[in-house]
Protein backbone atom coordinates (compact mmCIF):
# COMPACT_ATOMS: atom_id res chain seq x y z
CA UNK A 1 0.00 0.00 0.00
CA UNK A 2 1.19 3.64 -0.81
CA UNK A 3 2.71 5.23 2.45
CA UNK A 4 -0.15 8.25 3.42
CA UNK A 5 1.16 11.15 5.47
CA UNK A 6 -1.31 13.65 6.94
CA UNK A 7 -0.83 16.32 9.47
CA UNK A 8 -3.14 16.64 12.22
CA UNK A 9 -3.94 13.24 13.66
CA UNK A 10 -5.49 12.78 17.37
CA UNK A 11 -4.68 9.53 18.38
CA UNK A 12 -4.44 6.75 15.75
CA UNK A 13 -5.15 7.83 12.35
CA UNK A 14 -7.05 4.55 10.78
CA UNK A 15 -4.98 1.93 12.39
CA UNK A 16 -5.67 -1.43 10.68
CA UNK A 17 -5.16 -5.21 11.37
CA UNK A 18 -6.30 -8.24 9.42
CA UNK A 19 -4.78 -8.13 6.12
CA UNK A 20 -2.27 -5.07 7.24
CA UNK A 21 -0.70 -6.99 9.06
CA UNK A 22 2.32 -6.36 7.35
CA UNK A 23 2.17 -2.79 8.14
CA UNK A 24 2.49 -0.81 11.20
CA UNK A 25 0.66 2.88 11.92
CA UNK A 26 1.89 5.54 14.10
CA UNK A 27 0.63 8.65 14.58
CA UNK A 28 1.03 11.09 17.92
CA UNK A 29 -1.57 13.14 19.47
CA UNK A 30 -0.38 16.09 16.87
CA UNK A 31 1.54 13.86 14.56
CA UNK A 32 1.39 12.86 10.90
CA UNK A 33 -1.22 9.51 9.80
CA UNK A 34 2.00 7.00 8.30
CA UNK A 35 1.39 3.91 6.62
CA UNK A 36 5.27 2.63 6.01
CA UNK A 37 5.42 -1.16 4.74
CA UNK A 38 7.70 -3.58 7.38
CA UNK A 39 9.01 -5.94 4.64
CA UNK A 40 12.64 -6.52 4.31
CA UNK A 41 14.89 -8.93 2.18
CA UNK A 42 17.91 -9.82 3.93
CA UNK A 43 20.60 -11.85 2.08
CA UNK A 44 23.03 -13.40 3.74
CA UNK A 45 26.84 -12.73 2.91
CA UNK A 46 28.64 -15.29 0.99
CA UNK A 47 31.20 -17.56 2.73
CA UNK A 48 34.41 -16.13 2.44
CA UNK A 49 35.89 -19.03 3.58
CA UNK A 50 35.15 -20.86 0.76
CA UNK A 51 36.60 -21.07 -2.95
CA UNK A 52 35.20 -19.21 -5.49
CA UNK A 53 33.53 -21.31 -8.71
CA UNK A 54 35.38 -20.10 -11.69
CA UNK A 55 33.06 -19.03 -14.54
CA UNK A 56 32.78 -22.55 -15.86
CA UNK A 57 31.77 -23.99 -12.40
CA UNK A 58 28.03 -25.49 -12.95
CA UNK A 59 26.01 -24.24 -9.73
CA UNK A 60 23.34 -26.28 -9.02
CA UNK A 61 20.31 -25.00 -7.59
CA UNK A 62 18.87 -27.56 -5.42
CA UNK A 63 21.98 -27.57 -3.38
CA UNK A 64 21.73 -23.99 -2.51
CA UNK A 65 21.40 -22.65 0.90
CA UNK A 66 20.62 -19.66 2.98
CA UNK A 67 21.64 -19.18 6.59
CA UNK A 68 17.75 -19.39 7.90
CA UNK A 69 17.10 -23.05 5.82
CA UNK A 70 20.69 -24.50 6.48
CA UNK A 71 19.32 -26.31 8.79
CA UNK A 72 15.67 -27.04 7.52
CA UNK A 73 15.84 -28.40 4.24
CA UNK A 74 16.65 -27.09 0.34
CA UNK A 75 15.68 -23.27 -0.46
CA UNK A 76 12.43 -22.81 -2.41
CA UNK A 77 13.12 -20.35 -5.18
CA UNK A 78 10.31 -18.12 -6.52
CA UNK A 79 10.95 -16.87 -10.21
CA UNK A 80 8.29 -14.44 -11.20
CA UNK A 81 9.60 -14.00 -14.25
CA UNK A 82 8.08 -17.35 -15.41
CA UNK A 83 4.26 -16.95 -14.04
CA UNK A 84 2.18 -15.05 -16.62
CA UNK A 85 -0.71 -16.56 -16.46
CA UNK A 86 -1.67 -15.76 -12.95
CA UNK A 87 -4.56 -12.28 -13.71
CA UNK A 88 -3.57 -9.37 -12.12
CA UNK A 89 -7.22 -8.19 -10.52
CA UNK A 90 -7.54 -4.29 -9.02
CA UNK A 91 -10.34 -3.80 -6.66
CA UNK A 92 -13.31 -1.09 -8.07
CA UNK A 93 -15.84 -0.49 -5.33
CA UNK A 94 -18.60 2.44 -5.50
CA UNK A 95 -18.03 5.38 -2.89
CA UNK A 96 -20.62 6.65 -0.54
CA UNK A 97 -19.63 9.69 1.48
CA UNK A 98 -22.20 11.16 4.24
CA UNK A 99 -20.91 14.38 5.76
CA UNK A 100 -22.59 14.84 9.27
CA UNK A 101 -22.03 18.54 10.14
CA UNK A 102 -22.61 20.36 13.65
CA UNK A 103 -24.13 23.45 12.23
CA UNK A 104 -24.11 25.36 15.86
CA UNK A 105 -23.30 29.30 16.20
CA UNK A 106 -19.37 28.09 16.28
CA UNK A 107 -19.24 26.22 13.29
CA UNK A 108 -19.60 28.44 10.43
CA UNK A 109 -15.73 29.19 9.41
CA UNK A 110 -15.03 25.70 9.38
CA UNK A 111 -17.90 24.57 7.33
CA UNK A 112 -17.30 27.69 5.09
CA UNK A 113 -14.18 26.06 4.04
CA UNK A 114 -15.63 22.92 3.57
CA UNK A 115 -17.77 24.49 1.05
CA UNK A 116 -14.93 26.17 -0.77
CA UNK A 117 -13.06 23.06 -0.71
CA UNK A 118 -15.55 20.52 -1.85
CA UNK A 119 -14.83 20.46 -5.23
CA UNK A 120 -11.28 20.19 -4.90
CA UNK A 121 -12.27 17.17 -2.72
CA UNK A 122 -14.40 15.74 -5.21
CA UNK A 123 -11.60 16.57 -8.46
CA UNK A 124 -8.88 14.31 -5.96
CA UNK A 125 -11.85 11.65 -5.80
CA UNK A 126 -12.54 11.55 -9.24
CA UNK A 127 -8.57 10.61 -9.81
CA UNK A 128 -9.05 6.99 -7.83
CA UNK A 129 -10.97 6.07 -11.47
CA UNK A 130 -14.24 4.94 -9.38
CA UNK A 131 -16.51 2.80 -11.30
CA UNK A 132 -19.38 4.74 -11.01
CA UNK A 133 -19.57 8.84 -9.65
CA UNK A 134 -19.59 9.02 -6.17
CA UNK A 135 -22.31 9.33 -4.19
CA UNK A 136 -22.59 12.38 -1.23
CA UNK A 137 -24.73 13.12 1.30
CA UNK A 138 -25.61 15.62 3.88
CA UNK A 139 -27.28 14.88 7.77
CA UNK A 140 -27.18 18.19 9.70
CA UNK A 141 -27.22 18.37 13.85
CA UNK A 142 -27.28 21.33 16.88
CA UNK A 143 -29.31 19.62 19.47
CA UNK A 144 -31.85 17.88 16.92
CA UNK A 145 -30.36 16.39 13.61
CA UNK A 146 -32.03 16.16 10.02
CA UNK A 147 -30.62 13.97 7.14
CA UNK A 148 -31.01 15.92 4.16
CA UNK A 149 -32.01 15.46 0.89
CA UNK A 150 -34.46 12.78 1.67
CA UNK A 151 -31.70 10.36 2.68
CA UNK A 152 -30.92 10.26 -1.31
CA UNK A 153 -27.37 11.25 -2.41
CA UNK A 154 -26.85 14.81 -4.08
CA UNK A 155 -26.93 15.11 -8.06
CA UNK A 156 -23.07 16.48 -8.18
CA UNK A 157 -20.66 17.34 -5.29
CA UNK A 158 -21.28 21.22 -6.88
CA UNK A 159 -25.27 20.59 -5.28
CA UNK A 160 -23.76 19.43 -2.27
CA UNK A 161 -21.57 22.69 -1.83
CA UNK A 162 -24.13 24.79 -2.07
CA UNK A 163 -25.86 23.07 0.45
CA UNK A 164 -22.85 23.59 2.56
CA UNK A 165 -22.66 27.44 1.80
CA UNK A 166 -26.56 27.25 2.81
CA UNK A 167 -25.99 25.91 6.27
CA UNK A 168 -22.45 27.92 7.06
CA UNK A 169 -25.14 31.21 6.80
CA UNK A 170 -27.62 29.14 9.22
CA UNK A 171 -24.93 28.89 11.71
CA UNK A 172 -24.91 32.86 12.58
CA UNK A 173 -28.98 31.86 13.73
CA UNK A 174 -27.61 30.11 17.16
CA UNK A 175 -31.07 28.13 16.03
CA UNK A 176 -31.80 24.46 16.14
CA UNK A 177 -31.90 22.38 12.62
CA UNK A 178 -35.95 22.61 12.58
CA UNK A 179 -36.47 25.89 14.50
CA UNK A 180 -38.39 26.14 17.73
CA UNK A 181 -35.65 27.88 19.92
CA UNK A 182 -32.82 28.62 20.21
CA UNK A 183 -29.35 27.30 21.19
CA UNK A 184 -27.86 27.75 24.63
CA UNK A 185 -25.51 25.17 25.51
CA UNK A 186 -22.42 23.85 24.31
CA UNK A 187 -23.25 20.15 24.12
CA UNK A 188 -24.43 18.66 20.70
CA UNK A 189 -26.43 16.04 18.94
CA UNK A 190 -23.55 14.03 16.83
CA UNK A 191 -25.18 11.11 17.92
CA UNK A 192 -28.12 10.98 16.67
CA UNK A 193 -26.92 13.29 12.79
CA UNK A 194 -24.62 9.53 12.89
CA UNK A 195 -27.38 7.49 13.22
CA UNK A 196 -29.47 8.86 10.55
CA UNK A 197 -26.77 8.62 8.75
CA UNK A 198 -25.81 5.14 9.83
CA UNK A 199 -29.06 4.30 9.06
CA UNK A 200 -31.23 6.67 6.79
CA UNK A 201 -28.88 7.49 3.47
CA UNK A 202 -29.30 5.54 0.49
CA UNK A 203 -26.02 3.49 0.85
CA UNK A 204 -25.36 1.18 -2.10
CA UNK A 205 -24.57 -2.40 -1.28
CA UNK A 206 -22.19 -2.46 1.34
CA UNK A 207 -20.11 -5.65 -0.65
CA UNK A 208 -19.64 -2.98 -3.71
CA UNK A 209 -19.19 0.07 -1.80
CA UNK A 210 -16.91 1.75 0.80
CA UNK A 211 -18.91 3.76 2.91
CA UNK A 212 -17.61 6.91 4.84
CA UNK A 213 -18.77 9.10 7.25
CA UNK A 214 -16.92 12.95 7.49
CA UNK A 215 -18.48 13.88 11.01
CA UNK A 216 -17.59 17.35 11.85
CA UNK A 217 -17.78 19.34 15.40
CA UNK A 218 -16.05 21.11 18.04
CA UNK A 219 -17.72 20.07 21.06
CA UNK A 220 -18.98 16.90 23.13
CA UNK A 221 -22.48 15.84 22.66
CA UNK A 222 -25.62 14.31 24.42
CA UNK A 223 -25.69 10.95 25.01
CA UNK A 224 -29.59 10.08 24.56
CA UNK A 225 -32.34 8.64 25.27
CA UNK A 226 -32.49 12.53 27.13
CA UNK A 227 -33.75 15.91 27.23
CA UNK A 228 -31.15 18.17 26.04
CA UNK A 229 -31.68 21.99 25.94
CA UNK A 230 -35.32 20.95 25.85
CA UNK A 231 -35.12 18.52 22.40
CA UNK A 232 -35.14 14.82 22.57
CA UNK A 233 -32.26 13.25 22.25
CA UNK A 234 -32.87 9.73 20.57
CA UNK A 235 -30.54 7.62 20.67
CA UNK A 236 -27.15 6.46 22.82
CA UNK A 237 -23.35 6.12 21.85
CA UNK A 238 -23.44 2.29 22.13
CA UNK A 239 -26.64 1.85 20.05
CA UNK A 240 -24.91 4.94 17.16
CA UNK A 241 -21.60 2.75 17.26
CA UNK A 242 -23.55 -0.64 16.49
CA UNK A 243 -25.86 0.86 13.48
CA UNK A 244 -22.62 2.57 11.76
CA UNK A 245 -20.82 -0.91 12.67
CA UNK A 246 -23.27 -3.13 11.36
CA UNK A 247 -24.04 -0.41 8.33
CA UNK A 248 -20.41 -1.36 7.26
CA UNK A 249 -19.67 2.74 7.90
CA UNK A 250 -16.22 4.18 8.97
CA UNK A 251 -16.07 7.32 10.80
CA UNK A 252 -13.28 10.23 10.03
CA UNK A 253 -13.93 13.07 12.42
CA UNK A 254 -12.64 16.36 12.65
CA UNK A 255 -12.99 17.18 15.86
CA UNK A 256 -11.45 19.35 18.87
CA UNK A 257 -9.59 18.76 22.33
CA UNK A 258 -10.62 21.72 24.40
CA UNK A 259 -14.31 23.64 24.52
CA UNK A 260 -17.50 24.07 26.61
CA UNK A 261 -18.28 26.99 27.72
CA UNK A 262 -15.22 27.76 29.26
CA UNK A 263 -13.10 26.67 26.52
CA UNK A 264 -11.17 24.30 29.56
CA UNK A 265 -13.45 21.07 29.04
CA UNK A 266 -11.65 17.91 27.73
CA UNK A 267 -13.85 17.55 24.76
CA UNK A 268 -12.10 14.15 23.32
CA UNK A 269 -13.75 11.58 24.82
CA UNK A 270 -15.94 9.50 22.19
CA UNK A 271 -13.43 11.03 19.72
CA UNK A 272 -9.81 10.66 20.17
CA UNK A 273 -10.61 8.99 23.62
CA UNK A 274 -13.02 6.32 25.25
CA UNK A 275 -16.29 7.57 26.20
CA UNK A 276 -17.49 5.98 29.25
CA UNK A 277 -14.97 2.95 29.13
CA UNK A 278 -15.72 2.23 25.15
CA UNK A 279 -13.68 2.62 22.30
CA UNK A 280 -14.19 6.29 20.30
CA UNK A 281 -16.39 6.22 17.53
CA UNK A 282 -13.61 5.89 14.87
CA UNK A 283 -11.85 3.31 16.40
CA UNK A 284 -14.40 1.48 16.96
CA UNK A 285 -15.95 2.13 13.17
CA UNK A 286 -12.24 1.60 11.19
CA UNK A 287 -11.69 5.38 10.59
CA UNK A 288 -9.40 8.40 11.92
CA UNK A 289 -9.86 11.43 13.81
CA UNK A 290 -8.27 14.87 12.90
CA UNK A 291 -7.33 18.16 14.65
CA UNK A 292 -10.30 20.15 13.55
CA UNK A 293 -8.48 23.20 14.74
CA UNK A 294 -5.25 22.41 12.47
CA UNK A 295 -7.21 22.85 9.44
CA UNK A 296 -8.89 25.73 10.55
CA UNK A 297 -5.38 27.45 11.01
CA UNK A 298 -4.32 26.06 7.73
CA UNK A 299 -1.72 24.02 9.30
CA UNK A 300 -3.77 20.91 7.53
CA UNK A 301 -5.44 20.70 3.65
CA UNK A 302 -8.96 19.90 4.63
CA UNK A 303 -9.13 18.61 1.08
CA UNK A 304 -5.64 15.93 1.47
CA UNK A 305 -7.12 14.93 5.07
CA UNK A 306 -10.51 14.00 3.45
CA UNK A 307 -8.51 12.51 0.78
CA UNK A 308 -6.37 10.57 2.39
CA UNK A 309 -8.98 9.18 4.57
CA UNK A 310 -10.80 7.96 1.02
CA UNK A 311 -7.26 6.28 0.00
CA UNK A 312 -6.91 4.41 3.41
CA UNK A 313 -10.49 3.24 3.06
CA UNK A 314 -11.34 2.40 -0.36
CA UNK A 315 -11.31 -1.33 -1.43
CA UNK A 316 -10.31 -1.83 2.22
CA UNK A 317 -11.81 -4.92 4.36
CA UNK A 318 -13.99 -3.23 6.73
CA UNK A 319 -12.35 -4.25 10.28
CA UNK A 320 -14.38 -2.67 13.41
CA UNK A 321 -13.04 -2.96 16.91
CA UNK A 322 -15.42 -3.74 19.94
Amino acid sequence: MTALTVAGCLGACGSKDGERDDTSTTASSLGPLTTTSDDTTTTAPPDSTGPAPSDTTAVDPSATTTADDADTGPTVYFDLGIIPDIPMTECQQSLDIVFVMDVSTTMGGFINLLANEMLAVDAAIQMLDLPDEPHYGLAVFVDDAALLNGGAPYANATALRDDFLMWAAFTASNQQVGGGNSNSTWTENSLDGLYLAANGFQWRPAETTTRIVIHTTDDTFWDGPTIGNGVMIQHGYAETVQALQDQFVRVYAFADQIGGACNCMDVTPGWSTPFMGMLPIPEATDGGVYDINMVLSGAVSLVDAINAAVEESYCDPYMPQG
